[in-house]
């Protein structure tokens, strides 16, 4: 695990949201790289959403293959 991921005790409403903005994000990116399957990290949500609370107005967002149709989101 990562030194910047903790576990915290949350709302099922937020445990919602971020499950919403993961789906989101993951079929935006299967539609702009032409992907079937993507892998979206659990912890990937709540990086972006803090980010937008933080005000930032964009993100480094790339997408890793490992397949032809296939690939993971990463934030750098």
């Amino acid at each position: 695990m990562s030194n910047k991921v903790v576990r915290i005790d949350v709302h099922k409403d937020l445990i919602e949201v971020l499950e919403n903005l993961r789906a989101s994000v993951a079929n935006e990116m299967k539609a702009q790289y032409g992907l079937t399957e993507i892998t979206v990290p659990r912890t990937l949500s709540s990086q972006i959403l803090a980010a937008k609370l933080q005000g930032k107005t964009t993100l480094d967002i790339h997408v890793r293959k490992t397949g032809l149709t296939c690939g993971v989101l990463e934030l750098f």
